[in-house]
């Protein structure tokens, strides 16, 4: 049980000194006067794959209208930009590949690609582009899953006579990854290989056994590491990290513990994410030893923790419940010179929120807002949470409507918090006014988005509704789960239509979602309860047969819906196996 510190411990640590007077410039907009009282560091899947620019050869054009041009897209005017070279160029400017290459990157990292490829065409038409400028277009539509354009673009490349170099199948190698198509991506590191101007890097390695760790497992993600060495690659503390991830990922402690003692011997020395990474692995598990003793040997080799480090102590002792412990940590770390970030003191905030404690959880937002530490969504979002928790959504849309004020947008998380709140406490119509607002700032649902919707729907008797949901939800990129499918039976078997449940639980399977206990409680809940009981124990008596539901659950039924001539030979059955 998380033990809650009491309010006088603000006034005692030191750690709780005046605000400085930065607080004045960001105020809190949180605020609660009632008196009733996954560790979210972020480490990226894949490394980011940069667009080579180095050995570019340069060109020097003393113009005032070059001048002008280069400006513009420096300010980050890149539609103005645009004009301006659409201009000059029917004028017989020839475009300069570099100042074109930068404008095909702003306009794809605004995600407006389609503005990139128009800079594309101008400079194929009136100017000379190279490959740099051709891995910039391919990465911005990689970067936007239009793999379709993104391989026009290379066939195009290719036929102007610029074979690709690592960097543009690094750049395609990654997005095929990030797409779940490990496969493709292999098959695109084989034909590499066979590149006479080019050859697989540690990047390209480096991508590919993360996406391994994630798809196929660390054994044969370790293949893909011997190959690289055999090919004379020195994977660096990036490819080694995510192998010492993989391992941990997959719970295999002791050969993650003595892979990172391995590493000096492969040329390599450990660093701080590599302590991290194994640090946060056993913490989950609660081996506080074992982590006291990874931190003597990270010392021992003269590795100084960082801000990371700090912060996954802080997590695990605040998921212990021991916040004192934690907040002694904090001052320590200020101490001995590191900033905390948002990422430090969420679990704090979401410590005093679990134990109750939301008042103290404001004044911990008031603290961290005073030494100059801004509260992220995140950590707004953990404050809404309990706002809605303790019924207090009303409230909670008063902050939700100051976020964007301050400069902390809401995300889809935040929506789908007030979204739900909103609903359970009668106000179906500015829960659904408010989906509506989220999609038309350009926040797309997500997988909770639906779930939640189609609980509410459920919960409100509109199952017609919800079954219709769930159909957008597929059109919508995200395959129902057995959580969907539970909702929905639920929903069903209350409203009594269990010919449909039924329905539903087979084209879940057909679907390949496996069912599992609770869908079979539910079904069979809902057969019982629309007075076929009979039907439900003798259903529930099979499906204890083929293991699907446990002993307990079938005793449990059997006390809900007694009909004592089906349980005659279970109760014989059941005696015998605790025997």
């Amino acid at each position: 049980m998380t033990s809650i510190i009491p309010g006088e411990i603000f006034a005692q640590c030191p750690l709780f000194s005046k605000p400085t007077s930065q607080s004045q410039k960001h105020n809190v907009v949180v605020r609660y006067s009632n008196n009733e009282y996954n560790n979210k560091v972020k480490t990226g899947n894949h490394q980011k794959v940069k667009v080579s620019s180095e050995n570019r050869p340069t060109t020097h054009v003393h113009s005032n209208d070059i001048k002008v041009l280069n400006w513009s897209c420096k300010v980050g005017k890149y539609d103005e930009t645009l004009y301006l070279l659409e201009c000059k160029v029917k004028s017989g400017y020839k475009p300069d590949v570099i100042l074109c290459t930068k404008l095909i990157k702003g306009f794809c990292n605004s995600k407006n690609s389609e503005k990139g490829e128009k800079v594309m065409q101008i400079l194929e038409q009136y100017g000379e582009p190279d490959v740099f400028a051709y891995n910039a277009l391919i990465s911005g539509f990689c970067k936007m899953n239009k793999i379709e354009e993104a391989n026009k673009v290379l066939n195009r490349m290719k036929a102007r006579g610029f074979p690709p170099d690592s960097v543009t199948y690094n750049i395609l190698i990654g997005s095929l990854c990030d797409r779940g198509k490990l496969g493709s991506a292999l098959k695109l590191l084989d034909q590499l290989k066979e590149e006479s101007n080019c050859k697989p890097t540690v990047i390209t390695y480096t991508i590919l056994i993360e996406a391994t760790i994630l798809e196929g497992g660390i054994h044969e993600a370790m293949k893909l590491l011997d190959e690289m060495l055999s090919r004379e690659l020195q994977p660096d503390m990036y490819t080694y990290n995510a192998i010492i991830r993989g391992m941990c990922r997959e719970k295999m402690m002791d050969q993650a513990y003595e892979f990172v003692r391995s590493l000096p011997s492969k040329g390599c020395k450990p660093d701080v994410i590599s302590y991290n990474i194994l640090l946060r692995a056993l913490l989950n598990k609660g081996k506080w030893s074992d982590g006291k003793k990874l931190m003597n040997e990270m010392f021992s080799a003269g590795c100084q923790p960082n801000v990371v480090t700090y912060s996954i102590l802080m997590s695990g002792l605040c998921r212990d419940g021991k916040l004192d412990e934690a907040i002694n940590l904090l001052k320590i770390m200020m101490n001995s010179g590191l900033t905390p970030d948002t990422f430090t003191y969420d679990p704090l905030i979401s410590a005093f929120c679990k134990g109750g404690r939301l008042d103290l959880a404001i004044k911990f937002l008031d603290y961290m807002i005073s030494n100059g530490c801004l509260p992220d969504i995140v950590n707004y979002n953990t404050i809404l949470s309990t706002m809605c928790k303790k019924g207090k959504a009303d409230e909670a849309m008063e902050v939700f409507d100051k976020l964007a004020e301050i400069g902390c947008p809401p995300d889809v998380s935040t929506y789908n918090t007030l979204m739900s709140a909103l609903w359970h406490n009668g106000g179906r119509a500015r829960a659904l006014k408010l989906v509506s607002e989220m999609i038309e700032k350009g926040i797309d649902p997500d997988e909770i988005t639906f779930n939640s919707l189609i609980s509410c729907l459920c919960r409100d008797g509109m199952v017609d509704e919800a079954l219709d949901l769930l159909g957008d939800m597929e059109g919508n990129g995200f395959p129902p789960t057995v959580i969907t499918y539970n909702i929905l039976l639920l929903g069903l078997c209350k409203a009594h239509r269990v010919d449909e449940a039924i329905e539903v639980l087979v084209e879940m399977v057909e679907k390949g979602r496996k069912p599992n206990e609770t869908t079979y409680i539910l079904l069979i809940e809902g057969i019982g309860f629309s007075g076929w009981r009979v039907h439900a124990m003798e259903l529930a008596t099979a499906i204890y047969h083929k293991n699907a539901i446990a002993k307990e659950s079938l005793q449990r039924l059997r006390k809900t819906f007694p009909v004592p001539d089906v349980y005659s030979k279970d109760i014989t059955l059941i005696s015998e196996t605790r025997k």
